[in-house]
C-alpha cells in the first residue's frame, strides 16, 4: 500500500508542470505609475488647471458677496425695517447661490478627476496586459499595502509600464 501511494506521488510530480508560481505573477503599483508617467502627470496638470480656474471664479463670487454683506451692515442703521429685511433676504439668496456654486464646482471637479484618471487607468491596464503577455505572466495584481504584505521587486512591473506609457506618449 505504501509503495502504491509513493508511486502515485512520484507520478503526480512528474506529470504536473514544474513552473514556479513566482514566475507567473506580476505586480503593478497603479498609483506610482499615475504619479511617474507622462500621461499621469499630464492628467494631474489638467486637473490642477481646472481647480485653479474654479477657485478663481468662486473666489471672485465670494468677494462680491462679502462686499454686499459689508455694504448692508453699513446701511443697516439708515434703512427702514422693510427695506433692511428685503436686502437681508436677497443677501441670503445670494449666500445660498454661492454655497450651491461651491457644491457644483466640487461635483464637477470630482467628475472631471474621475474621467481623467479612468482614461489613464485604461491605458495603464492596456500596457499591463502587453507587459504580462511579453513576460508570460498569468496573473498581475495591484500592489497595495493592504493586500500585498511582501513582494519581491523582481515581479514588480510598474517601471516597465511607465517606460512603455512614456514611449507611447498617449494623447488623452
Amino acid at each position: 500500500m505504501k509503495t502504491i501511494l509513493t508511486l502515485a506521488v512520484v507520478l503526480f510530480t512528474i506529470v504536473t508542470p514544474s513552473v514556479a508560481v513566482g514566475e507567473e505573477i506580476g505586480l503593478v503599483d497603479t498609483q506610482w505609475v499615475l504619479n511617474q508617467s507622462i500621461v499621469g502627470k499630464a492628467a494631474r496638470s489638467n486637473l490642477e488647471g481646472r481647480v485653479k480656474k474654479a477657485q478663481a471664479a468662486l473666489g471672485q463670487r465670494k468677494a462680491d458677496f462679502e462686499k454686499e454683506r459689508s455694504a448692508l451692515e453699513k446701511q443697516a442703521k439708515i434703512l427702514s425695517g422693510a427695506a433692511l429685511e428685503s436686502k437681508k433676504e436677497a443677501l441670503g439668496k445670494k449666500q445660498l447661490e454661492l454655497q450651491r456654486a461651491y457644491q457644483d464646482a466640487q461635483e464637477e471637479l470630482a467628475k472631471a478627476n474621475e474621467q481623467e484618471i479612468s482614461k489613464v487607468v485604461g491605458e495603464i491596464q492596456s500596457v499591463v496586459k502587453e507587459v504580462a503577455k511579453e513576460r508570460n505572466l498569468r496573473f498581475v495584481f495591484e500592489k497595495d499595502r493592504q493586500t500585498v504584505l511582501y513582494a519581491s521587486d523582481r515581479i514588480d512591473i510598474s517601471a516597465d509600464v511607465v517606460k512603455i506609457l512614456d514611449k507611447k506618449k498617449v494623447a488623452l
